[in-house]
């Protein structure tokens, strides 16, 4: 989703047996209002070929975040005080209590804890996790809470130095869901489009082929 991230302290020049992840979340916090450009990869048993998305992304503080889709169609949701309004087009906004949709709120507490480098509220709700080497690092957030891990296996970020590449959701029947940010974004997607070529690009920070 769309991480503008610093440079990363301990990260930049650290050996992976030197690889705090506890360091680099503190290390994220950003100035609100942070925007991205994305694109995003939706594999899913349920479709026969992944689902592509491009849009902007906007993190507006704890708990607030704008999600744009510019293609293949128009769309704007918004969470902010435990909400979630989806708009589509013309047709009548639609809103859900966050609650209900407990994928979407691990989301956005690991994602807003990220952005907001607060280790302790990423360690309430989330086992952390981390390995780098001299090209690439990735941070693994597994759930604590029972509820969400039947949903969701772990969020994951992976990214290079001072800045991050992809954004994942992993689901625990399978599906995932990748998000490319930053300059990531404007690479163009690997063909065959794959998951494995696709976390293959994430780790090397580019369109593998």
């Amino acid at each position: 989703m769309w991480l503008l991230l610093a440079c990363l302290p301990g990260m930049c020049l650290a050996s992976p047996a030197e690889f705090d992840a506890r360091a680099v979340v503190s290390g994220l916090k950003r100035e609100v209002p942070a925007r991205t450009p994305y694109v995003e990869v939706r594999f899913s048993q349920m479709f026969s070929r992944p689902m592509v998305t491009r849009g902007e992304l906007e993190y507006l503080g704890a708990g607030r975040l704008g999600k744009r889709v510019d293609e293949p169609y128009q769309e704007t949701t918004t969470i902010a005080d435990g909400e979630v309004t989806v708009q589509r087009g013309s047709r009548k906004p639609r809103r859900i209590e966050l609650e209900r949709v407990p994928e979407l709120d691990g989301f956005l507490r690991g994602f807003s804890a990220l952005l907001g480098g607060d280790v302790a509220a990423l360690e309430e709700h989330f086992h952390i996790a981390g390995s780098a080497d001299a090209n690439h690092w990735r941070l693994e957030f597994a759930p604590r809470d029972a509820r969400l891990a039947r949903r969701i296996k772990a969020i994951a970020v992976d990214g290079q130095a001072s800045a991050a590449r992809c954004f994942s959701i992993i689901e625990a029947d399978g599906d995932a869901s990748i998000m490319l940010v930053e300059q990531q974004a404007a690479q163009p997607l690997p063909q065959p489009l794959t998951q494995a070529r696709l976390e293959r690009a994430c780790r090397q920070g580019s369109a593998s082929r």
